[in-house]
């Protein structure tokens, strides 16, 4: 229980870090990830984003902490479902307009991650090792595979998505969610002090910061292009389903025996798959309107005016 809660208050205060940096994101210059140089610049020298990337860094910290005290299917759906119910209730606060499929996305994530908690109620055992090899090539193929793949399609200029940039992204922070996965384990086994040697020895946090960092990258230019509403769902989708299903194997924590309970897992599988689809077809309006709206913040108005900024 206290693993849930965790993550939960995590999930709060990574959300307020992601629209703080969203807002910064929609009014500076344009970024890529074939301009790397240009695209650190542009980020660490606005104080609002980096104030906003400090918020979330401290929610995936207390990720981290969940996820040595809970099951990685308890954790890391609780924590990507306090992430997608805090960015609606944001996005309608500030007044966004969102569209039929965004609503129901954003209705059918939490249910969906809300099965696969349920499917854990059995009293599931937490995993804290796994095997480390193993662990450090499933991480860094991964990273690997999603800098390929947008690489490839950059190379050949061929434009890629918001979405397919998010799931890219999600896949990166699922590989460094798996490290975070490992760092828990040994809070929980040595405690706080005891830990940080043994930390330090280990590939865990070197990882965690590789898989972060280019997670990072491709998430902030996916938010650019487009929304929270629209960029985040997708990546904690792909993100979560990755880190569940890898996490579960490479740490040894079993599937429900109870054929009630293993139903609820394949079922809330099942519909983070239909969120995809849902947010999916709704992207190509969505940056195409984001695009818009930054060329009007971007221009200079009437006595230096300019106009609102929306998430």
């Amino acid at each position: 229980m206290i693993g849930l809660l965790v993550a939960l208050l995590s999930a709060v205060v990574y959300t307020v870090g992601l629209t703080v940096e969203q807002r910064a994101l929609h009014g500076s210059e344009s970024i890529s990830v074939n301009r790397p140089l240009h695209l650190a610049r542009v980020l660490l020298t606005n104080p609002r984003w980096v104030a906003g990337c400090a918020f979330a860094a401290l929610g995936s910290v207390g990720l981290v902490v969940s996820l040595g005290l809970a099951p990685v299917s308890v954790a890391q759906p609780a924590f990507a479902a306090g992430v997608a119910c805090g960015i609606l209730v944001i996005t309608l606060v500030l007044g966004e307009r969102l569209t039929r499929g965004e609503y129901v996305a954003l209705g059918v994530m939490p249910v969906a991650l809300g099965l696969l908690s349920l499917s854990t109620a059995d009293g599931t055992a937490t995993g804290t090792t796994a095997h480390t090899p193993l662990l450090v090539i499933v991480s860094l193929a991964t990273v690997a595979s999603c800098l390929a793949v947008v690489g490839l399609a950059g190379g050949r200029g061929r434009y890629m998505s918001a979405a397919a940039m998010g799931i890219a992204a999600g896949f990166a922070q699922g590989s460094a969610g798996l490290q975070g996965k490992g760092l828990g384990g040994l809070l929980a086994d040595h405690g706080l002090w005891d830990a940080v040697v043994p930390a330090l020895l280990s590939p865990h946090p070197y990882l965690y910061a590789v898989g972060w960092a280019v997670g990072i990258v491709l998430f902030q230019t996916s938010m650019q292009r487009s929304r929270a509403s629209i960029t985040a769902p997708v990546a904690n989708v792909a993100g979560n389903v990755f880190m569940v299903v890898m996490g579960t194997l490479l740490f040894g924590e079993r599937l429900p025996d109870d054929p009630v309970m293993l139903g609820l897992r394949i079922g809330g599988f099942a519909l983070t798959l239909v969120v995809v689809v849902l947010v999916r077809g709704n992207v190509a309006r969505v940056e195409a309107d984001t695009s818009r709206r930054r060329a009007q913040d971007t221009a200079p108005g009437p006595a230096g005016a300019r106009p609102a900024q929306s998430l």
